[in-house]
């Protein structure tokens, strides 16, 4: 039992905190799936770190796994989360989601 709960409420009733790293990847998710119709996107966790698993529906063998990381100098970036480069910042998402959709080579246009 311990002090900060009810007794008797379970450990998994409560919500998992949210971090920076996953709010930013959240929000990549979100205008992936809004603007992207060539891409389906989802958060999975990898070596214990979430990352954006993104994938081209007409071609599934383009995919790629976004991450987000921290710099002292340049602050939060998503990055290629297997090589480590940089994309963009995460306050400029839109441009980061159009060049993952570049890379991936999706097709164009928001969902309808």
């Amino acid at each position: 039992m311990g002090f900060d709960r009810p007794q008797g409420e379970r450990i998994t009733a409560r919500r998992l905190p949210s971090n920076q790293r996953r709010t930013f990847l959240e929000v990549l998710d979100q205008v992936i799936g809004e603007r992207h119709q060539g891409l389906r996107s989802g958060l999975v966790t990898r070596q214990g770190c979430p990352v954006l698993f993104v994938v081209n529906v007409g071609h599934v063998a383009r995919r790629a796994e976004i991450g987000c990381d921290f710099d002292v100098t340049l602050g939060w970036s998503f990055t290629w989360a297997v090589e480590g480069k940089r994309i963009g910042p995460v306050h400029e998402v839109d441009g980061v989601a159009q060049t993952i959709a570049r890379a991936l080579r999706a097709s164009a246009g928001p969902r309808t």
